[in-house]
């Protein structure tokens, strides 16, 4: 075939065997998959990154574990986001690929001990795992900490890894904006530090290695492509963020000088508060009569000398009613926490008492434990109680272990303690105060318990002192002017409220047992300045074996310098009884005098149910719940504000101007300037007539502004876009200029609250359009799934009866 003479020449047909499939080009960052040395440099400072960003996690978990569970989690979510990228997942069989290496590998990593030989997933695992999704978090928050590696609670790391590491990687390779990659490792940050501990170790230094390093990373990233001097870019990095941390932490410290991390556990309520149960001393007069006084056993111990005082719990704060136990979320920051039970590693080597404690008839949520506890391991049936163990806590001020739902007959406490040597008198006589330590001070004190320690100090010629020499007399005026009496056998009242004690303290001879003469000298102590707590007990009786309420103790113990705190026991002896004088009755009668009203004073028995309270009355203040309630209001509306759609609308418009002004196409920027003066007066109120030119709008908005040029604009948009050739840069930025100064005008015209409603109007946004398109793609992803159930049928092959079954099958689907 011939051709004319200067026409182009075509190129010469090639054969094709088929048909011809036209592959559209996908612009790096928008789909394409980078090369594998960069998913490789990705990947590695996604997992180095996550780690750093998830450190204060171990803050609240003990051992290792919860490491572990971050570091894959880390790199499940930056496999699949691979995997995703690599084969062009949908965001559905994204999800699904995630749940499934998520109850794969997530037996092993967080419920190993639910496992089959320690990672072959089981029944019990996977329900864990799905359960565990909902509850872990709460658990978390409410168990005390460190968390144990039992339980559910380190879904918590794992899954912070994994969404993490997933969101970070999909950003990074199959996203127009990369760098959002940065914002996913610093919400790990938020979280881990939401989830830790009020407590973190170096968290600035971390905090600006991990800002360093990712600003680096991404910038690099981005400029992979372009020669420059990476080495002053680094140092200026370098500058910048330690100006900021400078600065952070300057501002940080001017706010709290004390540098007092808020984390969510604070504001959840903590599952243990002593102050929900009855106070234990309480108790003491029940422990005195049968059958806990001789014919139960409370508990044996095993290891312990005669003697020896088993500690039940310890008590610093006085309500005038009872002392109450040393801990709380109220309590005073000297009186200590409880906290999860972690037994000292060097136990073995520290310990001077090495024991057992076996339940048997004692029942409550105080554990028994002796001196300065290092470890405490239950055992049940000779083998370890891991549940029990989980729920052992222990305020670390006072030595208190309580385990959280009460302790269980046939435990035993395997424990291993410091018990300091006791000092003799000459010792503590030499021995000052600690002022280190402050203890709220006593609600209410009788003033007779006061003017018989005045009355005791001029008789006993008390040369003043603190301290020891204090703490001594105490001692010894209560057992040398009281006498002893457990109330059995006589007429002696129980409990140790503000009368009971007025009571001791006002006869000539004081009379009571443990409970009464260690919360009188306790009370007396603090009004005088003494770092004193009251502390309830056992002895140890001779030859060890059981110990029955007969050796319920009471006593005090006084905090010294050098010494720690120094048990001081002001209970007469035992056989110190007072013995009262049959007086022969007089037989002349006397004259009836009508005698004065009697006061009552405290129950003879403390009820079992006793709660702790402050020990008065408290009338309904209106105007503190009105502030209470308006308090509750107030926060609710910050998390609305904080929630609200509206910020979206916000962050949509300012898109949205951000894109149309960066349009790469000058033609497009130009008439974007245009449709953002249309969108800003429209949300103002104007509304033109659908399918309105740029003129006709232009009219329409020059009926309210009359004095802003809007027609002007209108033509000139018509000019550039009908006309010939396309706007320059500088006519798109000058026509943009004028679009910003019209719409200043506009504002001045307009009223300050139209204005503040036009932010959040959705008026110009077509959210209409957008439920349009999503129910669109929603009924073609149904379609696709019922087109690919649909499909099963032929590669069945079955006969005809068995295509009805399987079609039938699938229209159960179907509905």
């Amino acid at each position: 075939m011939s051709h004319p003479i200067g026409a182009p020449v075509p190129p010469p047909a090639r054969e094709r065997s088929g048909p011809v499939m036209i592959v559209p080009h996908r612009r790096r960052g928008q789909g394409a998959l980078p090369s594998w040395w960069l998913v490789l440099v990705d990947a590695l400072l996604v997992i180095g990154l996550g780690v750093l960003c998830a450190w204060p996690l171990g803050q609240a978990w003990t051992g290792h574990r919860w490491l572990v569970a971050v570091v894959v989690g880390l790199a499940l979510g930056v496999a699949v986001a691979w995997a995703g990228a690599r084969w062009r997942l949908g965001p559905w069989l994204t999800a699904l690929l995630v749940a499934a290496a998520y109850l794969l590998v997530g037996s092993a990593v967080a419920v190993p001990n639910r496992t089959r030989n320690g990672f072959v997933p089981t029944a019990d695992s996977l329900r864990d795992l799905v359960v565990g999704l909902v509850q872990s978090w709460r658990e978390s928050l409410t168990l005390p900490v460190p968390l144990g590696e039992t339980g559910v609670v380190l879904i918590v790391p794992l899954v912070t890894g994994l969404v993490g590491g997933l969101a970070a990687g999909v950003l990074l390779w199959r996203s127009r904006w990369p760098g959002l990659a940065g914002v996913v490792l610093a919400l790990v940050l938020v979280l881990a530090s939401a989830f830790g501990d009020v407590s973190a170790q170096a968290a600035l230094t971390r905090g600006l290695v991990g800002a360093v390093v990712g600003l680096v990373w991404l910038r690099w990233r981005s400029l992979r492509h372009v020669r420059a001097r990476w080495g002053r870019r680094v140092l200026a990095t370098l500058v910048v963020v330690g100006v900021a941390g400078g600065a952070a932490t300057g501002l940080g410290a001017l706010a709290d000088p004390q540098a007092n991390r808020v984390v969510l556990r604070d504001h959840v309520d903590p599952p243990f508060d002593p102050h929900d149960y009855p106070s234990p001393l309480a108790k003491f007069r029940a422990y005195k009569k049968e059958p806990l006084r001789t014919e139960t056993s409370l508990f044996s111990v095993d290891g312990l000398e005669p003697g020896t005082l088993v500690r039940l719990a310890v008590m610093d704060t006085y309500d005038g009613i009872v002392w109450n136990v040393s801990g709380g979320p109220n309590a005073a920051h000297d009186s200590g926490t409880f906290r999860r039970l972690r037994n000292d590693p060097d136990a073995n080597a520290r310990a001077t008492v090495r024991g057992e404690i076996t339940v048997t008839g004692y029942t409550g949520v105080w554990v028994p434990s002796v001196g300065e506890t290092l470890s405490m391991t239950p055992v049940r049936d000779g083998r370890t109680d891991g549940d029990a163990a989980a729920e052992l806590v222990i305020n670390r001020e006072t030595g208190t272990v309580a385990q959280i739902g009460g302790v269980e007959t046939g435990t035993t406490f395997e424990v291993e303690a410091i018990d300091p040597p006791p000092l003799v008198d000459e010792e503590i006589a030499v021995l000052a105060a600690d002022r280190s330590v402050s203890l709220p001070a006593p609600a209410i004190v009788p003033e007779e318990l006061v003017d018989r320690v005045q009355r005791w100090q001029v008789e006993d010629a008390f040369g003043g002192g603190d301290g020891g020499p204090l703490a001594q007399f105490l001692r010894d005026a209560f057992r040398e002017h009281g006498f002893y009496s457990d109330g059995i056998d006589d007429d002696v009242p129980a409990g140790h409220g503000a009368s009971r004690l007025a009571e001791l303290a006002k006869t000539p001879t004081p009379v009571g047992d443990a409970e009464q003469y260690a919360a009188a000298m306790a009370l007396i102590g603090q009004r005088m300045g003494l770092p004193i707590r009251v502390v309830m007990g056992f002895k140890v009786p001779p030859g060890g074996g059981e110990v029955r309420g007969e050796n319920v103790s009471a006593w005090t113990e006084v905090k010294l310098a050098g010494a720690g705190w120094v048990p001081f026991d002001p209970t007469p002896p035992e056989e110190k009884k007072l013995r009262r004088p049959n007086d022969d009755p007089n037989e002349d009668p006397q004259p009836q005098v009508l005698q004065p009203p009697r006061v009552p004073g405290e129950p003879k028995e403390a009820s079992d149910n006793l709660q702790q309270g402050d020990g008065q009355r408290k009338e309904l203040d209106v105007l503190a719940v009105l502030g209470t309630i308006l308090g509750i209001a107030f926060d609710i509306a910050k998390v609305a504000l904080l929630l609200s759609p509206l910020w979206g609308v916000l962050l949509f418009k300012f898109l949205r101007r951000r894109r149309r002004r960066r349009a790469d196409d000058t033609t497009l920027r130009l008439t974007g300037a245009w449709h953002e003066l249309a969108d800003r007066v429209r949300d103002l109120g104007v509304r033109p007539m659908p399918g309105a030119t740029r003129r006709e709008s232009a009219y329409a908005v020059a009926e309210r502004y009359d004095a802003v040029p809007v027609v002007t604009l209108a033509h000139t948009a018509d000019r550039h876009v009908y006309g010939d050739g396309e706007p320059t840069p500088e006519e798109a930025r000058a026509y943009w200029a004028d679009v910003d100064t019209a719409l200043r005008r506009i504002r001045k015209a307009t009223p300050w609250w139209r204005r503040l409603v036009a932010r959040f109007s959705l008026a110009s946004v077509p959210w209409r359009s957008g439920l349009e398109r999503l129910r669109s793609a929603l009924g073609r992803r149904v379609r696709g799934a019922g087109r690919w159930f649909a499909g099963l049928g032929p590669v069945v092959r079955v006969r005809a009866g068995g295509r009805r079954l399987v079609r039938g099958v699938l229209g159960i689907f179907r509905r």
